[in-house]
């Protein structure tokens, strides 16, 4: 019997659409069933203190969202990065490229850590949302207070001339409630599920300020103790999982974005003028992020140019799949 525990509400985007699905697959009857308990919305910890507890032994299954836990997996924040991925299933694909065994991410951080990534989850397309101040431009910025999930994300509201405030996305409301931040960077699919709705009433649309991933990880240990078929049936039900789960997002984003109006937040949608001003803003950070992991000895350019890499990689799969659709549509049309 393996423990999952995990920070979320059944009802968050990563337990209905990842870690649900995940469960069934892998408790349901047949070669290589393993049993599963399941522990969610923080029962056993919070979200920067449950991977610990995965080290320990105390359980087997839980998310280690690299933002949260940048003193123990800082180069796995390379997803954070502005100007990056928008589409939550080429950015998963790409992740999971560098988080496999031959990955380098795997082998710098995870391995020696006694982590093995399962699923994945990467949550593009943050923006900017305020309570009192719209941003129409990075010179808004400055003297704001932004909450930030941590790690990369930090530098880079820096880089806008803000006040990063490192926090778990469950505090963001009593913290935007009583004024403690100004504002939050978070994508709009992570809106709704805190109701943040009710207290944010500006947004950016098309900023780009970054991305949150999160891989759900299992100890090494209790991965060596399982079967060969039990292996067999938790990858096939990860690769499942990870495809739920950026389907998902990608459909939860407008979905939110429209309760979000609905709420009667104010959206200021970048021209491309506006959008450039913030790429020249943030499009450095992504070298100086690497530049910063070289100087200290870590490999952070290799990592940067191999997530890149992938993601490339996935884009132009993306595209062949899109033309070999489109052409398959076609054939069939002229068939009929």
């Amino acid at each position: 019997m393996l423990k999952l525990a995990d920070s979320y509400a059944t009802t968050h985007m990563f337990a209905r659409y990842g870690v649900s699905g995940f469960i069934d697959d892998v408790t349901a009857p047949g070669d290589g069933e393993v049993g599963i308990e399941y522990y969610p919305s923080g029962q056993l910890g919070s979200a920067r203190d449950i991977v610990n507890l995965a080290q320990a032994g105390s359980l087997e299954i839980t998310p280690a969202a690299p933002a949260y836990l940048a003193d123990q997996l800082p180069l796995s924040s390379v997803t954070d990065l502005p100007g990056l991925e928008e589409d939550s299933c080429v950015a998963a694909a790409a992740y999971t490229d560098v988080l496999s065994e031959d990955g380098i991410l795997y082998q710098e951080e995870y391995e020696p850590r006694g982590l093995r990534p399962l699923f994945v989850a990467v949550i593009p397309s943050y923006e900017i949302m305020t309570v009192s101040t719209p941003v129409t431009s990075p010179q808004d910025v400055p003297g704001l207070t932004i909450r930030s999930s941590g790690g990369a994300m930090d530098a880079n509201i820096e880089a806008l001339g803000g006040a990063p405030v490192s926090m778990t996305a469950a505090d963001a409301y009593e913290a935007l409630s009583r004024s403690t931040v100004d504002g939050i960077s978070f994508p709009f699919a992570s809106v709704t599920p805190y109701r943040l709705e009710e207290v944010l009433h500006h947004s950016t649309k098309g900023a780009n300020m970054g991305s949150f991933a999160v891989p759900y990880v299992i100890a090494e240990e209790a991965w060596q103790d399982l079967s060969p078929a039990q292996q067999e049936r938790i990858t096939t039900a990860t690769e499942a999982a990870t495809d739920r789960l950026c389907a998902g997002i990608m459909e939860d984003n407008p979905a939110s974005e429209q309760l979000m109006r609905d709420a009667g937040v104010e959206f200021t949608e970048l021209t491309e003028e506006q959008k450039a001003e913030f790429a020249t803003a943030l499009d450095p950070m992504r070298e100086q992020w690497a530049k910063g992991f070289d100087d200290a000895g870590r490999p952070g350019t290799e990592i940067l140019t191999a997530y890149e890499d992938a993601l490339a990689r996935h884009q132009d799969e993306g595209v062949d799949e899109a033309d070999a659709s489109t052409t398959a549509q076609t054939t069939t049309d002229e068939e009929g």
